[in-house]
């Protein structure tokens, strides 16, 4: 009964991926016909190429069903969040899709290589996460090329102020010369106060929106001048120097926790080489212990362990500043 159920499973996570990619083709072919036809432009009006474009589209999931659920879980919400700081512009939707379809291959990957249940359900297990791996590695890539580029536009933002522009305008200077993805986040920013948002609110939806503690910095930097006052300058300033003070001291915290890491990969590859090497040169010998369910049960009870202890290790070095 359960593989009856499993393979509707796959077959409805297959075909809910599909119908999901034909409705983006056809939203992707219905956006380039308007966009050769000029109908997006009347659409605008006649301001010129700097409009802005109000609304946006906010949909978790091609599929109108699927959209109606998603957007009353609030687990998708957070998902929504981790995708746009991953910097990819998949759905809510289409990645569940995609985490169910992993999910139902590692299933039949594991049966099929095992013919066990619960090798089967592990690898399940494993393949519906490493979706997730994945997007927190993009999103801790982008939030990493965030906060080393973001002293430079702060500099950048502290030198307009200097010349006499105003802050708003500082901000779209920022937004026009710095990188990405601080170029599209403060022009987020400068759109939505283009479209009447406070700056307050613009700035708080950016501190939302980016994983990043030197950014709630100088946000809560600029919201307090702006309630009680002062020069803004000196304040930016001061943010610019404290952020660069934290990058000189996480790379101090690098080379002094250099040997723990170390030690970490070292203590992690050892075994998994140890039992490479052992089924390359006495592939009976180690036969026999993975033959055995003892044996089986002592594998996996040195797997777990040695997880445990690379994320042990991993705690220990990654310090907090």
């Amino acid at each position: 009964m359960i593989y009856v159920f499993v393979s509707v499973l796959l077959f409805g996570a297959v075909a809910a991926t599909v119908i999901a990619f034909t409705l983006r083709k056809d939203e992707a072919a219905t956006r380039d016909l308007k966009d050769r036809i000029g109908a997006n432009e009347s659409a605008r009006g006649t301001a010129g190429p700097a409009s802005l474009a109000i609304e946006r589209d906010t949909r978790m999931s091609a599929v109108p069903a699927l959209d109606r659920l998603l957007r009353n879980l609030s687990l998708a919400r957070k998902i929504e969040l981790l995708l746009y700081q991953a910097g990819l512009g998949m759905r809510v939707g289409m990645f569940l899709m995609v985490v169910a379809a992993a999910a139902m291959g590692g299933y039949f990957v594991g049966y099929l290589v095992f013919n066990k249940l619960i090798h089967a359900l592990f690898f399940m297990t494993v393949a519906a996460v490493a979706p997730f791996i994945y997007v927190q590695h993009k999103k801790g890539v982008r939030m990493k090329a965030f906060s080393e580029e973001f002293p430079d536009a702060l500099d950048l933002l502290v030198s307009a102020l200097r010349a006499g522009i105003s802050f708003s305008s500082s901000l779209q200077i920022v937004a026009d010369e710095s990188p990405e993805p601080i170029r599209s986040e403060f022009a987020i920013v400068v759109e939505e106060q283009a479209l009447g948002l406070e700056m307050r609110e613009a700035l708080t939806n950016l501190a939302n929106r980016v994983d990043s503690v030197d950014l709630k910095f100088f946000v809560t930097a600029v919201v307090l001048q702006r309630d009680t006052g002062g020069n803004l300058t000196e304040v930016l300033e001061n943010t610019s120097r404290l952020i660069r003070d934290r990058f000189r001291i996480l790379g101090d915290i690098q080379t002094f926790t250099a040997q723990g890491r170390l030690t970490g990969v070292i203590l992690t590859c050892l075994p998994l080489g140890i039992a490479l090497f052992m089924v390359m040169v006495a592939p009976d010998y180690f036969h026999k212990m993975w033959d055995n369910p003892a044996g089986r049960a002592v594998l996996g009870f040195g797997v777990l362990m040695q997880i445990l202890g690379s994320l042990l290790i991993r705690k220990i070095v990654n310090i907090k500043v």
